[in-house]
């Protein structure tokens, strides 16, 4: 387990090697080269020359994901690098001694999950629901939101499959609630930078955004947080209203493959679900 400011991850499975497909896919939309080890390589040693051999061991579990999202640009891996140890320096608190026990009450109020299998692409599928933000504003503070999402990051980034294939978001805003985030403590200006400069340091690949049953006013939501979001984030969100099909097409999913809270027809899931496997797996 680890302590200090590590970004603790428990991956409580063993990682496969890349099938042939994802593979070819990496080669050709990534530039990643047949032997990776050279460049990998060459990133560590150079992250630890900027910033010290003890402080880059931390984030050994980010260096082949930014080496990827960077699309092998040695150059643009390390500034993502370095971004990213920026952030966890100004944003220490949010890095101390993490492990999944302390996030199973927010797991289980179900904002933020994930799907057990990937969409027609490859695409690790993370859903959203909007209207448990309530509950969660009741019972967490916004340190407590950004301590789980670095959390989470890491154990989802340490997933080569996730790393090639990236990630989509699906969300669900029925009824989200518009002044739930003016109630939790923490959630002023500093607190949504903070989110999006962690979504924008994170070394995950986002493919793009799904909606549904947004409320009129989201539209003015959207129009608030565009500012912290970067140009090529705010092209990538896409609202479908009540036309959940088309949705979950665009998306690449199979209705049988998604819970009936996202248009589709998965039975018995629930949003904590990795986090007990995790758990599970450590005991």
């Amino acid at each position: 387990e680890t302590t200090g400011r590590r970004c603790s991850v428990y991956s409580y499975r063993p990682l496969m090697p890349l099938d042939a497909a994802t593979k070819a896919k990496a080669k050709e939309e990534l530039h990643e080269p047949d032997d990776t080890a050279p460049g990998l390589a060459a990133l560590r040693s150079k992250f630890a020359e900027a910033v010290g051999a003890e402080e880059a061991e931390r984030f050994e579990w980010a260096l082949l994901a930014t080496l990827r999202q960077a699309k092998w640009d040695q150059a643009k891996a390390l500034d993502k690098m370095n971004a990213l140890h920026k952030f966890s320096r100004k944003h220490a608190e949010l890095f101390d001694n993490l492990t999944p026990d302390e996030f199973l009450g927010q797991a289980a109020i179900g904002v933020t999950s994930h799907l057990p299998t990937r969409n027609d692409r490859g695409e690790l599928v993370l859903l959203v629901h909007g209207q448990a933000m309530s509950a969660l504003a009741r019972k967490h503070t916004m340190r407590d939101l950004l301590r789980y999402s670095v959390f989470y990051m890491c154990e989802l980034m340490t997933d080569e499959q996730t790393q090639v294939n990236g990630v989509i978001i699906v969300e669900n805003l029925k009824n989200y609630p518009m002044t739930a985030l003016n109630k939790m403590s923490g959630a002023g200006l500093s607190g949504m930078r903070a989110s999006f400069d962690w979504l924008g340091v994170s070394p995950m690949r986002l493919r793009g955004i799904y909606g549904c049953h947004q409320p009129w006013y989201v539209g003015l939501m959207l129009g608030l947080v565009k500012p912290f979001m970067s140009k090529k984030l705010r092209e990538r969100v896409r609202l479908y209203g009540s036309n959940v099909s088309d949705m979950l097409q665009a998306a690449g999913l199979r209705p049988e493959d998604v819970p009936e809270l996202y248009g589709g027809t998965l039975q018995g899931w629930e949003p904590d679900w990795h986090l007990k496997q995790l758990i599970a797996h450590r005991s």
